[in-house]
Order: structure tokens, then sequence, then C-alpha cells
């Protein structure tokens, strides 16, 4: 596909499966190149797979985006090999059910450790080649439950963790105002995903759709397609994109 983000350079991590993978493939859909991020090598080589058979291109980058020398290493290979990086979706996160065995207090610094230190550790290795460039896009997938929280003690520290991301997000959207680097942020509610139906089952999956205000979940392609809108925006920066088909508006309701 022709479009004004051909020869651009995506990382996006956490884009193994869900969210992420969709991501992926939209904007290598719109001939971004893209580099597919996640912790498990099988994962990564699917998706890129899928990518080049549809006509895109990809590289896959195995790296645990919570430790500074694997960020490093992966972005400095992205700009070595395509001397740039254009756009930024940080997408890698942990969330529940805690691992048998863990602490909660591990847990807490496992979650945030991904979820927030991941994104800020991205975000400061792609400023660089950004700056250089004087044009960067920079999206972060937080989560509706960064504003509303969470009383489940499981869900506390990711909560913590995206409420953390609107403020990263809005510092990163200030550091790029005259330099042609925007930020901004997506808060999806529920997004229905092959791994929230292999963890809860089809009937509660029903279940949780049936709250949604709307009635129904949201799709992964959703939320890549609000990704690919920001990407195409010079003029929005430090905002968060709210998909949560009407749970934002009237709250727990």
């Amino acid at each position: 596909m022709e479009t004004e983000l051909n020869g651009k350079i995506a990382l996006v991590t956490g884009a193994g499966q869900g969210i992420g993978r969709a991501i992926a493939l939209v904007l290598a859909a719109h001939g971004t190149t893209v580099t597919v991020n996640d912790v498990k090598r099988e994962k990564t080589d699917k998706v890129v797979a899928e990518i080049i058979a549809a006509g895109g291109k990809a590289m896959a980058a195995c790296a645990d985006v919570s430790r500074r020398d694997a960020v490093d290493a992966m972005v400095g290979g992205i700009v070595k090999q395509f001397g740039r990086l254009d756009i930024l979706v940080n997408g890698a996160r942990v969330e529940p059910p805690r691992p048998a065995g863990m602490s909660p207090e591990d847990w807490w610094d496992r979650v945030l450790d991904v979820d927030l230190k991941g994104a800020w550790l991205c975000s400061m290795a792609a400023l660089e080649p950004m700056k250089r460039q004087q044009f960067g896009r920079i999206i972060n997938i937080s989560s509706i439950q960064g504003y509303m929280g969470n009383a489940e003690e499981e869900w506390i520290a990711y909560s913590c963790a995206k409420a953390g991301m609107g403020g990263l997000t809005r510092s990163l959207a200030q550091a790029g105002l005259k330099l042609g680097i925007t930020a901004n942020a997506i808060a999806p509610d529920y997004i229905e995903t092959e791994v929230m139906e292999a963890r809860w089952g089809r009937e509660k999956m029903s279940e949780f759709a049936a709250g949604v205000p709307m009635g129904r979940a949201g799709q992964p392609e959703e939320v890549a397609e609000a990704v690919l809108f920001l990407v195409k925006s010079g003029f929005i920066t430090g905002e968060t994109i709210f998909i949560t088909g009407g749970r934002f508006v009237i709250g727990n309701r």
C-alpha cells in the first residue's frame, strides 16, 4: 500500500500477540518497516512471517524491555540497519494473574519494571535518533485502569504503572515540542484478544463484553487504527485517546 508512511521505521514492543500484534500488522500494511519485539522468539517470528506474507517488511527483536542493555542493543541495532527510527509504540506489558510462588512485592517490581520503566527506557533510547532526524512519533499503550484504578490486589501494580504512563507521555511531549517529535497515549478498556480467551474462556469473555456500555468488546484492530491516526498526526501531542466503548464516560455504572 502506497502511503505517507512508506519508508518509515517503527519499533513495536510487546508485539508478539494481541494489541501489539495488531498494531505491527496495521503499520506494516501502510508501508512502515516494523521491528516486532517480544520476549519470546517464537512469537516475534510468527508475527514477522505474517507481515512478510502480506507483502510488508519486518524483522524480529527478542528483548526484555525492562533491561537497559537489552533496550540499547535493540534500538542501536535498528538504527544501525536502517539509519533511523521514526515510530515507537510502547506496548510491552505484564498483567495479572501473578505467577504462583511470586511474592506481592516481587510482582509489584516486575509489573512496574516492564510496564512503566520499560516504556521509559525505550523512549529514552528512541529519542536520540528522533532528535537527530527532527521527527518522531511515540505512542504509549496505557489502560483505563490507570485512570479509574482497580482495588483488586493483583491489579494495583498494573493500575499504578499505567497511571505513570500518563506522566511519561506528557513529559515526552514537552521534550519533543520543538523537535518534530510527538508523544501520545492510548487507554483501552476491554479488548478481546486470543490471550484473554485462553485465560478466561468464551463464557466469561461474553460476561465482560456485556458489561461494556456499548455492549461489546473492543477489537485489537480498533486500537491499531488509533495508533495509525496518531502516527500520521503532527499537531497532536501529550494527549490520551480512550478506547473504552463508553466506560470512561459513565464509569462502572
